[in-house]
């Protein structure tokens, strides 16, 4: 969502808890921690086979394991700063309840796709326990990033349907989730 110039910050917003200060801060720092975990393992990938002239059987499996986490809970960050996609056009000419039903509508359709991506992601875990990769990584790791992301990313949406519910974002059209609590001016 483009931001707004006569927009505030929700008030007594439930994402402004501090609960979900604090998940927004871990998750912010697990994102910062898989990008330099991704970085670190592609470099000895590259270390190994153009200095030691060794190639590593487990790098790409490693940094492939490292992206599906980075990108599923980058999803569930998406949904929590509000920048996924959005029916923008009709969204800049509602305000009051029609710009809430707008807004429930919207997260009714992205609670259904979270839903299926939780649903699919645990049975591909479920298929994956007794599975281990080339390099001796359970799949299932890889595959539970699917449902916890999914999971992340359904609380967030929770936490701003209540936010909209309790008539704290109605005519806030911020862009920041509760994970960030910047002010702006009206």
């Amino acid at each position: 969502m483009k931001p707004e110039p006569h927009s505030r910050v929700p008030r007594d917003s439930i994402g402004n808890a501090a609960v979900f200060r604090v998940l927004a801060s871990a998750e912010d720092m697990l994102i910062a921690v898989l990008v330099f975990a991704i970085f670190c393992v592609v470099l000895a990938g590259i270390l190994s086979r153009f200095v030691f002239h060794v190639s590593l059987s487990w790098n790409i499996e490693v940094s492939v394991t490292l992206m599906i986490w980075m990108t599923f809970i980058g999803i569930a960050v998406g949904v929590r700063d509000r920048v996924h996609v959005a029916f923008e056009l009709f969204e800049d000419r509602l305000s009051g309840r029609w710009f809430a039903l707008a807004s429930f509508v919207q997260m009714l359709l992205m609670g259904f796709l979270l839903v299926a991506l939780a649903w699919g992601g645990w049975q591909f875990m479920q298929l994956g326990l007794d599975q281990i990769t080339p390099s001796g990584i359970p799949q299932w790791i890889s595959f539970a990033a699917i449902p916890a992301g999914s999971a992340l990313g359904l609380l967030h949406l929770v936490v701003h349907a209540w936010d909209v519910a309790a008539d704290a974002g109605l005519d806030a059209r911020a862009p920041q989730g509760h994970g960030h609590t910047g002010t702006r001016t009206q």
